[in-house]
């Protein structure tokens, strides 16, 4: 697990002190200014300035048990450096004739990587898009030439990365907070299949690869269901290469559910410890179906259970970690980041999520009404569009949090295999007709074949927040704190004031589709969170602008 840095000068002035500056952000210590020591959660791998000072990059590391750790590529003869933050997972196929003494470590995928850029003409950003088109990973890749850096994300955007530019600077990071402490206040995420080049005009940004539809091959609900369990069971096991001991993200819900049972039946094969980790108030629907899920199946599982002062004092540090000030954001990375703290007392170092599934079978609770209301053509659309945005409405989050509890999060059903495939079903097998309130119907038979028993296969989809009983809460909490209605009218606070950007489907459009209350925001906990989010300096500019202008009439 690495997190990146890089910083351009576009007027010749030396970065160097700026690189340190993100260094020690991101590292939490005073590392950077220790000569880069190591032996610590995070220490620096590595770090490159060239001759002139006006570019500058560094990589730093927490070891994990998924990978012997891969130092970042140098060669001063080839003016290249090349370093990245994920896994490929099919680089064995495609090392077998690199010369030995051209490797730093054994089959290491940045040496295979060089390679493949050497074999292709063109702009480095031309010769990185045709390397990676055959390579099967979950990343972001920097690369950086004389005279250029090119950083990517894979296509389906399973790692974070941001971009900034002001004035004569410009830098990318794996968080914000890097960039907004050397003063770039305007950062955005650069997004999946995207890559950006730094040179000395700036920062370009262009399509690498292109995710598309597809067209539709399968129709037939066995056939889909045959071909679904082989390509989970492929992605969850390439996932497990190289780990002693692996946790899980377990909400009792058929998603959570049927990674669970995979990943425990080929883990236990392997020798490979699991653990199942719930996090919710008592009582509450996630809570009861997990550990009565987790009894049955016999599984190693850990509950963190909330009262109202425990959400409480997990809303800041969701803030903090993901990042975000926005309510649907928060309230579920609350849960992920309370799962999470368990997870990394016990030293868990990766995590299994069941993230991506809705988007991909059908499983949000207002497509039947987009069907009934707007026909399948525009319900296709409305699905893929979910898909499209779950780097920046879900991945990033999750990954932040689990960075920083040291854990790296797999997104085992956001495989290439699995993504294609779902894409090639009839959305008819997905969701039937505008009456059908259970939906996603491949994957619930599948769940049913591996042996997850109806009720936990059969269960409605329930928001994280919804399920776990958070969203009930954070009401009480903001009110508790001075923040209500009567507060909002006074000093006449909207959310759309600060920014008219919906995070999360629900808050995007399906809210017009089915019962309204539960899924907008309640403007009072928007102004307690815009308010915590503020007084931690977060946010770009522009919302800290807006937000202060409000906080200055309470």
């Amino acid at each position: 697990m690495s997190q990146l840095v890089g910083i351009f000068s576009q007027d010749g002035r030396e970065v160097a002190d700026k690189l340190i500056t993100m260094v020690e952000t991101l590292h939490s210590q005073d590392v950077a200014k220790a000569n880069f020591q190591t032996g610590k959660p995070w220490s620096v791998s590595s770090s490159f300035e060239n001759v002139t000072g006006n570019t500058a990059l560094a990589e730093l590391f927490s070891p994990l048990d998924i990978k012997n750790l891969e130092y970042p590529y140098l060669d001063y003869g080839d003016n290249l450096v090349l370093m990245f933050d994920g896994q490929f997972y099919n680089p064995s196929s495609l090392i077998s004739d690199l010369p030995q003494n051209r490797r730093l470590t054994d089959k290491t995928s940045a040496e295979t990587l060089v390679r493949l850029l050497k074999e292709h003409q063109g702009d480095l950003d031309q010769r990185i898009t045709r390397a990676l088109k055959d390579l099967d990973g979950n990343y972001v890749l920097v690369a950086s030439s004389t005279d250029q850096t090119v950083v990517m994300r894979d296509p389906l955007g399973t790692k974070p990365l941001y971009i900034a530019k002001n004035g004569n600077f410009s830098a990318f990071a794996s968080n914000k907070k890097a960039l907004w402490r050397i003063g770039l206040s305007n950062v955005m995420p650069l997004r999946a299949s995207m890559l950006a080049i730094f040179t000395q005009n700036g920062i370009e940004i262009k399509k690498a690869f292109l995710l598309n539809k597809g067209s539709i091959e399968l129709k037939d609900l066995g056939q889909v269901v045959d071909c679904y369990h082989e390509a989970i069971c492929s992605s969850v096991r390439k996932r497990l290469t190289g780990v002693d001991k692996v946790g899980i993200l377990l909400s009792g819900g058929v998603d959570s559910c049927l990674i669970a049972k995979l990943v425990s039946d080929i883990a236990s094969s392997a020798g490979i410890k699991v653990i199942a980790y719930t996090a919710g108030l008592a009582d509450s629907p996630d809570i009861n179906f997990a550990q009565e899920f987790a009894r049955e199946m016999k599984f190693d599982h850990r509950m963190k259970i909330l009262n109202i002062s425990d959400v409480q004092k997990y809303i800041p540090k969701a803030i903090d970690a993901a990042e975000e000030r926005d309510f649907v954001q928060i309230e579920a990375g609350i849960v992920v980041y309370a799962a999470l703290d368990i997870a990394s007392q016990d030293g868990i170092k990766v995590i299994f999520s069941g993230q991506g599934v809705d988007e991909l079978w059908g499983g949000y609770s207002w497509y039947p009404d987009v069907l009934g209301k707007d026909g399948r053509q525009e319900l296709s659309r409305r699905m893929w569009d979910d898909f499209t945005m779950a780097d920046v409405e879900t991945l990033d989050r999750e990954n932040k949090i689990a960075r920083a509890h040291g854990v790296e999060m797999m997104f085992p059903y956001l495989d290439s295999k699995v993504v294609k495939l779902a894409a090639s079903v009839a959305s008819e097998l997905k969701v039937t007709s505008e009456n059908d309130r259970t939906g996603k119907h491949p994957h619930r038979q599948l769940a049913k074949k591996i042996g997850i028993p109806n009720k936990y296969a059969d269960r409605n989809k329930e928001a994280a927040q919804h399920g776990s009983g958070i969203h009930s809460v954070l009401d009480t909490i903001a009110k508790k704190n001075g923040f209500n209605a009567s507060l909002v009218n006074k000093i006449g606070y909207a959310s759309n004031k600060i920014t008219t950007e919906k995070m999360g489907s629900s808050s995007r459009y399906g809210y017009q589709y089915t019962e309204s209350s539960i899924w907008q925001v309640p403007e009072h906990v928007q102004l307690y969170l815009d308010t915590l989010a503020y007084n931690k300096g977060m946010l770009n500019e522009l919302q800290r602008e807006r937000i202060e202008s409000f906080l200055e009439k309470i």
